[in-house]
């Protein structure tokens, strides 16, 4: 019988890499994971599906919006940066260097382009100026995170930013009925950007200037039901907003899962936000992305697997970018199932 049950959950964006092809990237040329390749492998795994990492982290929080529609990840994030709760319809409106490319615009974020806090602060209140007398508000509480709030609510479907760096921007302009009329928002933002004196400095610099911003995640803040979750351990900013809104607890990212279990002290199900891989898969950093694997493999996987045979917790389940795999007393057992490779699951 296991005392004090505990359960934990592995949220794990990019775990399996670049390639939606499964034929390449496999074998020799892939990450060592052998004790995760056997995990998932005896798991029932799921019809495979590819959801976007907001999706999956608000879902795990009861929150669902409909594919037509955003999320509220800007309401929800800036409840955690400003510490203020409203009913008011905020954007977020992050700012990012677009780079051209013959006929394309190709997205940079902040963290290929930093920006510090006093930057940020400095370019918004001169941004904001030409709009403040409309209504409109504009937030800087964290450098690459800015929170826009228009007269009234915009009726747009946007792209969320992580799914755009790296490539023209064109197909993840905003849509539906206000499309348009954002399109000319933007141009706008981008005319009061080339002028600001925050860029001018910075190209004098040699620095990249921010040219433009990117509109996504609009929104009120959601009704959040109580959750599952005995506590949170997570340095993911989405995931830690919906964990204050929701009153669960939460603590700092675990070194490994030795020391999850040393900070777990609630019985319950456990989430922990393993997030490492998501920035080298969208920047492409190939040896990153095989590094961070090999260490889950080995500090997160291996002693898990361990410790679901010696029932000191009762289920673990992996949530990926293709589908969830749920790891309990039955399925750890079985020792016939063979271990694909993690190109596999691509």
């Amino acid at each position: 019988m296991i005392s004090e049950e505990k359960s934990l959950t592995l949220l794990i964006p990019g775990l399996f890499g670049f390639s939606s092809d499964p034929t390449k990237a496999a074998g020799a040329n892939g990450p060592v994971a052998r004790a995760l390749e056997t995990l998932l492998g005896r798991a029932e795994r799921p019809q495979t599906s590819v959801v976007e990492y907001e999706r999956q982290v608000f879902s795990l929080f009861g929150v669902v919006a409909p594919n037509d529609a955003d999320l509220p990840v800007a309401a929800v994030t800036r409840a955690l940066d400003l510490g203020v709760i409203d009913n008011g319809w905020w954007l977020r409106a992050d700012p990012v260097h677009l780079r051209p490319e013959r006929d394309r615009l190709i997205l940079l974020d902040t963290q290929i382009v930093p920006i510090t806090l006093e930057e940020a602060n400095k370019l918004t209140a001169e941004i904001i100026e030409s709009y403040a007398g409309h209504g409109w508000l504009l937030k800087s509480p964290r450098p690459g995170r800015w929170y826009l709030k228009p007269p009234r609510a915009a009726r747009i479907l946007t792209t969320p930013l992580p799914r755009v760096v790296g490539k023209d921007i064109h197909p993840y302009l905003p849509q539906g009925k206000d499309g348009k009329a954002w399109h000319t928002v933007l141009n706008e933002f981008q005319i009061l950007l080339h002028t600001a004196k925050i860029n001018t400095e910075r190209e004098q610099r040699g620095e990249l200037p921010f040219n433009s911003l990117w509109f996504w995640g609009g929104g009120r803040l959601p009704s959040i039901s109580e959750v599952e979750w005995a506590e949170l351990h997570s340095e993911e900013p989405i995931s830690l907003a919906l964990a204050r809104l929701s009153e669960t607890p939460s603590s700092a990212r675990p070194i490994d899962f030795t020391d999850w279990q040393r900070q777990a002290r609630r019985p319950g199900a456990h989430l922990a936000v393993l997030d490492q891989a998501r920035g080298a898969v969208q920047y492409g950093q190939e040896r990153d992305w095989a590094e961070f694997v090999e260490r889950l493999d080995r500090d997160w996987v291996a002693p898990a697997f361990r410790a679901l045979k010696a029932r000191e917790i009762s289920e673990l389940t992996i949530c990926a970018d293709t589908g969830t795999f749920r790891i309990g007393q039955r399925e750890i057992r079985r020792w016939w199932r063979r271990r694909p490779p993690l190109a596999s699951y691509r």
